[in-house]
C-alpha cells in the first residue's frame, strides 16, 4: 500500500494537466488554480489502487471513459498500464480542441448525449463499441436522469468479465443527515442548481445514491459488485507547494473544529462517509437478460415492488 501511494504521489507531483483542466477562475479558494488530481487527490488515489489491481489482469486493456472530460484519466491510465490497445472517450461537448489534444494519446472520441431523458437533451450517437475490458464512470452517474440507459450501453460495450469503475457521492453521508436534523435541509441539490434552471452541457446532480441503490441498478443491468468502499474524498483539502503535497491546515474556527471532530467520530462508521467507489464485473449480456421493465400496469408494478422491496 505504501509503495502504491508513493507511486501515485510522484505521478500527481509530476502531472502536466491539459490547459482547460486548471480551475483558474473558480471562486472557491480550495479549488482555484488546481488541477484534477490536486483537487480530487483522494478520489483518484482510490481509482489508482483499483487500476493497479486490474493491471495484473490486463496488460494492454481496451478502455472506455464515459463522461471523459477533462481527460485526466487518459494520463493516469498511461501511468498504470504503460499502454492500452484502445482508449475511447465518450461524452458530451468533446470539442475540437479536446479531440485534437487527446488524439496525441491515441484516444478516439465519441461526442454524444449519454442521458437522452435529460430536458432538452442533445443528439445521441451510437457507440458501436464491444469487447472492451474496462469502463470508467467517475463522478458521472449522479448527474444522469436515466442511469439505466448509460449502464446498458456500457454493458454492451464491455466483454463478459469486463470491469466498470464507478465513483459517486454517498447519499447516507453524515453531514447530509446532520443538516436534515439541525436545519431541515434536503440532501437534494437546490432547485437553482438543477435542470429546472440550467439545461446546458454541464449537467447538475440529478440524484445521489446509497450503496443499496447502486447495487440494484448494477444488478439490473448485468453487473455484480466485486468491491465497494466508502471514503472521505477530502475535496480540495490538498495543495502542491514547492513540489510537495501538503494537506491544508485545520480550520481553527469553532465551526471548523466542530466539523473536524464530527468527521472523526462519524466517519468511523463507513456508511457515513461522503463518497464511494465501486468495482463491478459484467456477468451477463444485457440482450440475454430477462428483466422486469417499465410497465403501465399497476398490478405488474405492485408485483415488482413486492418482489423487490417487500411492499
Amino acid at each position: 500500500m505504501k509503495e502504491i501511494k508513493k507511486e501515485y504521489i510522484k505521478f500527481v507531483l509530476n502531472y502536466k494537466p491539459f490547459t482547460w483542466e486548471v480551475r483558474k477562475k473558480d471562486k472557491r479558494e480550495n479549488i482555484k488554480n488546481k488541477h484534477s488530481f490536486e483537487i480530487g487527490f483522494i478520489r483518484f488515489f482510490k481509482v489508482f489502487e483499483l487500476l493497479k489491481k486490474l493491471n495484473t489482469r490486463f496488460s494492454k486493456p481496451k478502455i472506455i471513459d464515459v463522461g471523459a472530460f477533462p481527460g485526466n484519466m487518459i494520463k493516469l491510465s498511461k501511468e498504470v498500464f504503460n499502454d492500452y490497445n484502445d482508449y475511447t472517450a465518450v461524452g458530451l461537448d468533446l470539442d475540437k480542441e479536446f479531440v485534437d489534444k487527446v488524439k496525441k494519446y491515441d484516444v478516439k472520441c465519441i461526442d454524444t448525449e449519454i442521458d437522452p431523458n435529460f430536458p432538452d437533451a442533445k443528439n445521441t450517437k451510437a457507440w458501436n463499441l464491444n469487447n472492451f475490458d474496462i469502463c470508467y464512470l467517475l463522478d458521472t452517474i449522479e448527474h444522469l436522469v436515466d442511469p439505466i440507459f448509460c449502464l446498458e450501453k456500457i454493458n454492451k460495450s464491455l466483454k463478459p468479465g469486463g470491469y466498470l469503475i464507478i465513483t459517486t457521492d454517498n447519499i447516507t453521508n453524515f453531514f447530509y443527515i446532520f443538516r436534515m436534523i439541525t436545519k431541515g435541509d434536503s440532501p437534494n441539490v437546490h432547485p437553482i442548481l438543477s435542470s429546472m434552471f440550467f439545461k446546458g452541457n454541464h449537467r447538475p446532480h440529478n440524484k445521489e445514491y446509497s450503496k443499496g441503490e447502486l447495487k440494484f441498478l448494477l444488478n439490473h443491468t448485468g453487473f455484480e459488485i466485486e468491491r465497494h468502499e466508502y471514503f472521505d474524498r477530502m475535496q480540495g483539502e490538498f495543495s502542491i507547494l514547492n513540489n510537495k503535497l501538503k494537506k491544508n491546515n485545520l480550520n481553527l474556527s469553532i465551526k471548523g473544529i466542530i466539523k473536524f471532530l464530527l468527521k472523526k467520530i462519524f466517519y468511523f462508521f463507513p456508511h457515513f462517509n461522503n463518497h464511494q467507489i465501486i468495482l463491478a464485473k459484467k456477468i451477463e449480456n444485457i440482450d440475454e437478460m430477462t428483466r422486469p421493465g417499465p410497465t403501465s400496469s399497476e398490478e405488474k408494478w405492485m408485483e415488482l415492488r413486492q418482489k423487490t422491496i417487500g411492499y
